[in-house]
């Protein structure tokens, strides 16, 4: 369950407080709270790059993060503290979009290490929303025209294990194999008009799909993400209660209430 809550949390904060951007091919490695890297192009309003490959660094301030390069200084104001108190970050050719009628986000390697210290790791990368919004605020947008169609994508993912070795070791008569992360492979995520089909690959026991159903919406001013779980099923086996009970007993964050059939996350918890 944890990996749609970590790909919502991650569309939700990826454009927070920027005006119209295009990132191209951002390889970037970062150890809070500093990053280097380098990109092929960087186009904030009508800022941009000439043609080539540019370096640019990333530094953690108090509120903010604030990007340098040799043609474009900005700040990256009140990002989501999800994003703000990554402790690790790596990209491999990185792209992002967002305009008025789309945002879009490609890579071939995204691994992040939340707050938490718990790493994920995304390949092949591709999430996409498109909307109608016609909202100023750039993350107010982003918001709506996702939960009117989003479309997401990664060909291979490791995720925290725990939960799912939770999970399978209240499953009847089976054994768990031990182990700290859990390769996975076709993941799939699609939101339209708020309701949300995932599914993703694993190999636990046997190899299967874990599908969720269910809806999302923003609530408290766009302050609290609110995920309802309708159904989970591991391969034919329904699990829904059992893995619910698992993280309402797992996650001890106060930034996560679990209330089942419902998940909220409180956006901008320390």
């Amino acid at each position: 369950m944890s990996y749609v809550l970590f790909v919502f949390l991650l569309l939700s904060s990826a454009y927070a407080s920027l005006e119209k951007i295009h990132i191209k091919n951002l390889d970037l490695d970062y150890v809070i709270p500093h990053g280097t890297g380098v990109m092929e192009k960087l186009s904030i309003g009508v800022s941009t790059f000439k043609a080539g490959t540019y370096p640019v660094e990333i530094f953690r301030r108090d509120k903010t993060f604030e990007i340098t390069s040799q043609f474009v200084d900005f700040e990256w104001l009140n990002p989501l503290a999800f994003v703000h108190d990554l402790q690790k970050a790596n990209t491999q050719k990185l792209s992002l979009d967002l305009d008025y009628k789309t945002a879009s986000m490609t890579a071939e390697s995204l691994i992040v290490t939340p707050k938490t210290d718990k790493e994920f790791t995304l390949n092949l990368v591709d999430f996409k929303c498109e909307g109608l919004s016609v909202h100023e605020d750039p993350l107010d947008r982003l918001k709506e025209d996702c939960l009117l169609s989003l479309k997401a994508r990664a060909s291979y993912l490791e995720l925290p294990f725990e939960v799912m070795k939770s999970v399978g070791d209240e499953l009847p008569d089976e054994e768990t194999e031990a182990g700290l992360e859990m390769p996975a492979s076709d993941f799939l995520l699609n939101v339209e008009k708020g309701d949300f089909y995932s599914h993703v690959r694993i190999k636990y026991l046997i190899r299967a799909y874990l599908k969720l159903w269910g809806h999302v919406q923003y609530e408290n001013e766009g302050k609290t993400l609110a995920v309802r779980v309708d159904s989970i099923k591991f391969g034919v086996l329904p699990v829904t209660t059992l893995v619910m009970n698992t993280l309402r007993r797992e996650i001890n964050s106060p930034a996560v209430k679990i209330d089942p059939p419902w998940i909220r996350i409180d956006l901008g918890a320390k």
